[in-house]
């Protein structure tokens, strides 16, 4: 019985002992490492913590120096390319807690703040590491579980080589070539904060021309295909000549992204109303409507309207019917004037008539 009674007690003993066991991070000099996550992402992807076995390591916390007794633990964290990260701490059982952000141990105390506030801010120099602690002041309050997340904002891009489109959303566009003005504006979709510019290339990819502001008007060029690229970049391009392949130009910056899509431009030869009347495509102008004529067997084709500058002022799909017609109004802002009709069938080329609102 004696023996017994002896077992049972160091029993009991060795399981206080396992209970009242300091967490790992229970010093500074091994702190736990906690990820930073995206701000949308805390905070579901906190850790779960208790200090409730904790015990006093460090100095007095900087905001709340006047206690006996610290239940403390200890975090580490890298700011890697953040000049800000937040701390959340959820409460679970803990009832008085703070927050103390060190750079090392026994050193600067560059953030630090108590009961009852949940999030903290803290200034940070990217790829550097950081401390955090976490301590129960025993005069107030008792330790407990808690939450700790870490976010940050993602930093802006220096390079992001996104898509290229027209100022109409388009991808891809035919201009019937006849010395009348077809200008187009290009924008280059990205959120970077280095430098961007679009190419004017051929079919193959091979630089032509720097395109400034993204404009060009399509009917100086030669009859053929062209591409329009974007190129994100930091610092400055140093192999950009015409003739060589896009995909080979370098930047002597930090990066250099295309574009992950480009226009495609095709240039064709066109001799007017003429021309389209042998493909069976005309445009009738009355003061209220566009009247144009397709195959007899129906067809489809895209219309386009530009006023005496160049400047697009309407554009829609046309679809004949059975009779080879279709009645289009004209908008009703469009003032009485002469305008440019293009019409450009599927798969056929373009139609171009000089028309009199």
């Amino acid at each position: 019985m004696i023996r017994n009674a002896i077992l049972l007690s160091c029993l009991l003993l060795l399981c206080g002992m396992a209970r009242a066991q300091a967490p790992t991070n229970d010093t500074c000099a091994y702190p736990q490492v906690l990820p930073v996550n995206g701000l949308l992402e805390c905070p579901l992807l906190g850790v779960a913590c208790d200090n409730s076995q904790a015990t006093w390591d460090g100095d007095f916390p900087l905001c709340d120096g006047d206690g006996l007794n610290y239940f403390d633990l200890w975090y580490t964290f890298n700011s890697e390319d953040h000049s800000e990260v937040l701390i959340a701490l959820q409460p679970g059982t803990i009832t008085d807690w703070g927050v103390e952000v060190i750079d090392t141990c026994f050193g600067t105390s560059l953030v630090c703040g108590v009961w009852p506030l949940f999030e903290y801010t803290v200034p940070t120099v990217p790829n550097t590491d950081y401390l955090i602690r976490v301590f129960t002041n025993a005069d107030f309050g008792s330790p407990g579980t808690y939450s700790l997340c870490l976010s940050a904002e993602d930093p802006p891009l220096i390079c992001d080589g996104d898509v290229v489109k027209s100022d109409l959303g388009d991808t891809t566009a035919t201009i019937c070539k006849d010395g009348v003005p077809d200008p187009f504006t290009f924008i280059h979709y990205t959120l970077a904060i280095g430098n961007n510019m679009m190419v004017l290339t051929d079919d193959g990819d091979n630089v032509i021309a720097e395109m400034p502001n993204g404009y060009i008007d399509a009917d100086t060029l030669r009859d053929g295909a062209y591409r329009i690229h974007g190129i994100s970049f930091e610092g400055t391009l140093t192999n950009f000549m015409e003739g060589i392949s896009i995909r080979d130009v370098e930047s002597d910056g930090l990066c250099l992204e295309l574009s992950d899509t480009y226009f495609e431009l095709f240039v064709d030869l066109c001799t007017g109303l003429e021309e389209g009347q042998e493909v069976g495509w005309a445009v009738h102008p009355t003061a209220d409507n566009l009247l144009i004529t397709g195959p007899k067997t129906g067809g489809q084709a895209e219309l386009w309207v530009h006023d005496v500058m160049g400047r697009p002022v309407m554009r829609q799909p046309v679809v004949t019917g059975p009779m080879g017609r279709c009645m289009i109004a004209w908008p009703g802002e469009l003032a009485h004037a002469a305008y440019v009709v293009r019409i450009q069938p599927l798969g056929g080329r373009a139609v171009v008539a000089r028309v009199v609102r």
